[in-house]
């Protein structure tokens, strides 16, 4: 089946890829409708009064989103193809009149992502042979996934606008088509022999990246290539930016493909071929990156991987070429279908009239729908819910010892940043760490939360923007380090752990609701962190460079952030280190707390359970 959501008269539906017999055009068929006119099928005279088809069951309801349906599982899974045979047989052979409705051709419809707002949206890098194969100078290479988050606003779905965030007339962006793998159920601990049995389907991704964000690091100095954070967040930022991950058209479901690394891909610009490549060009598989991931996080259903370049990386778009109404990239894999979007830069040419969606109000699928539903903005800190947050952002570098510490030069005008995974972020003070910890490193950090959608935030309004502060207390798994196992490895193999040490299920403790304050009341506040056993650390938010506000400036150049986004200033210089043996045996107990914010418990202690977390709705 190809599983798809979109959008018709401004209300979001999903639904399944058909042909319409009368009309023989494609469709999207809409399971919630389908239910809803069997009992006009089921007439007194009608085969189907005394077998009536039966599918979501008596009293219950499709979900009302396709990250809900998958939530189902296979059970679900296998509902949907029934009911998708039935339609099929149904519109041909008996009451094409009644069923017809359910039916909402391509052509009178918008298609979003298919998962239009996931939770995890990772993308591995360098996972391509030519990445080695062209360096002479590359002897060894790690093999562990490594890859970055994406946010929930780059998501755009078939005929989509990516859209150039720049106002200059810069170099703007190269573009590849990756394989997306997506999450069909929920699991942690999974071996690769059954990590399949995880995958609901596949989708193509087009990974773009703008070039901006590096110009900015080098204008006042050449900083690109100082320190691995500086060269991740001006490359990384450019493939976060609203629009820059489109994805679609449709989640293919995996019983359509029979082996995912014998398939062609190719990309064309223009109805010119751009790149060809196929996809068992992955160096790591998506079995591999599956058992990885879940080693120290939970998968749920929804959550996307993409698996990087599969032949060139980055095609060039110029600032020559043409970006107009009748100018478009197509990208596609074989089995899984064909995307077409187009690219918009509104320094050169912004065609789009004045009152698309895309202009008068966001880019991006995920930004408009929070407008649309009313959920633009938090009421207060009372409203803000750590189990909702959808990302999490962390500066790096940002403390006064940074450079004696960790080597990073000192920079105020463009911190470092990258996002993470909400999930990591939870207010439940006792956690588990994954079983794979060994030794863990134990920080206090200062964090804040935006209170509404934020762009193009300016100093003098950033404090609006700001819905409080809360201490955060941050494990650091150091096994994730382990994986870098051969020398001499490049700098972003041995960095790139150090990001995934802290990407737990839980591993950034902050308090149930944020502390209302203004900025200069926490950016003088002591800092107290005391782990049982192992020690005592008094610093202060002094400690840091660039306090929340100028983070959201800055970033907000860039990107959108969401109402209920966390942004960490970073760690601090000084981190307590819990050796691996207590750690499995007594766990982590302690406290962190922020003058002026208030104190928080924390209490580890490490998973020891063989199964994987394996979950499927009640009642399917």
């Amino acid at each position: 089946m190809k599983l798809a959501t979109f959008e018709v008269n401004g209300e979001e539906k999903w639904g399944f890829l058909a042909v319409n017999p009368r009309t023989e055009q494609e469709c999207i068929v809409v399971p919630h409708d389908v239910e809803a006119v069997i009992p006009a099928l089921c007439r007194y005279t009608s085969y189907f009064e005394l077998s009536k088809p039966c599918f979501i069951g008596e009293g219950k309801e499709w979900p009302k989103d396709l990250q809900g349906f998958l939530e189902m599982g296979e059970p679900g899974m296998e509902l949907l193809r029934k009911l998708e045979r039935f339609v099929h047989d149904y519109a041909r052979e008996q009451d094409l009149f009644l069923i017809e409705p359910c039916f909402y051709p391509l052509d009178e419809i918008r298609l979003k992502s298919p998962i239009p707002r996931p939770r995890v949206y990772w993308g591995l890098v360098q996972n391509c042979p030519s990445f080695f194969r062209n360096d002479p100078k590359r002897y060894f290479i790690n093999l562990y996934p490594q890859g970055h988050e994406r946010t929930q606003a780059s998501c755009v779905g078939q005929n989509g606008y990516m859209v150039f965030n720049g106002d200059e007339d810069v170099f703007p962006c190269g573009f590849t088509i990756e394989m997306g793998v997506i999450i069909g159920k929920r699991g942690k601990y999974i071996p690769a022999s059954r990590a399949m049995e995880y995958v609901a389907g596949y989708t193509n991704v087009i990974d773009a990246a703008l070039r901006n964000v590096q110009n900015d690091y080098n204008r006042t100095e050449t900083r690109m290539g100082k320190d691995w954070y500086i060269d991740a967040t001006a490359s990384w930022i450019g493939k976060k930016m609203d629009t820059m991950g489109a994805m679609g058209p449709y989640l293919t479901t995996k019983d359509e493909i029979l082996n995912p690394y014998d398939l062609l891909c190719y990309s064309k610009q223009d109805g010119k071929i751009r790149d060809r490549g196929f996809s068992g060009e992955m160096v790591i598989g998506i079995e591999r990156a599956i058992e990885y991931y879940s080693s120290f996080a939970e998968l749920r259903p929804g959550d996307v991987f993409h698996m990087g370049a599969m032949q060139v990386d980055g095609m060039r778009m110029l600032p020559e070429n043409s970006f107009g109404p009748e100018n478009c990239v197509e990208v596609g894999i074989e089995k899984v279908g064909d995307l077409r979007v187009q690219f918009i830069w509104p320094y050169k040419n912004d065609w789009r009239p004045e009152d698309d969606p895309t202009r008068a109000i966001h880019p991006a699928d995920a930004v408009r729908d929070l407008y649309a539903n009313g959920t633009d903005k938090l009421s207060g800190p009372e409203a803000f819910d750590a189990h909702a947050v959808r990302h999490f952002w962390i500066s790096h570098g940002n403390y006064e010892a940074a450079e004696k510490n960790e080597g990073l030069m000192r920079i105020t005008d463009v911190p470092r940043m990258l996002n993470n995974p909400g999930r990591v972020v939870s207010d439940e003070t006792n956690g588990r760490l994954a079983r794979r910890a060994t030794t863990v490193k134990v920080g206090i950090e200062l964090c804040a939360v935006i209170g509404k959608v934020a762009y193009k935030v300016t100093p003098e309004t950033a404090h609006e923007y700001i819905l409080g502060y809360s201490p955060l207390a941050v494990m650091n798994d150091q096994s994730l380090l382990e994986d870098v196992a051969v020398e001499f490895s490049n700098p972003q193999e041995r960095n790139i752990p150090l990001l995934y040490a802290r990407w737990g299920d839980g591993y950034n403790v902050m308090l149930p609701h944020p502390i209302a304050k203004e900025a200069e009341d926490v950016m003088h506040a002591k800092m107290h962190l005391k782990v049982d056993g192992i020690g005592e650390i008094d610093t202060s938010t002094e400690e840091y460079i660039v306090d929340a506000e100028g983070i959201l400036v800055s970033l907000t150049k860039y990107l959108t952030l969401f109402p209920g986004d966390v942004v960490s200033l970073g760690r601090i210089s000084t981190l307590l280190e819990v050796p691996a043996d207590i750690v499995a045996k007594d766990g982590i107990h302690g406290t962190a707390g922020i003058e002026g914010l208030g104190e928080l418990p924390f209490h580890f202690v490490k998973d020891t359970e063989a199964e994987e977390a394996e979950t499927v709705r009640e009642g399917f």
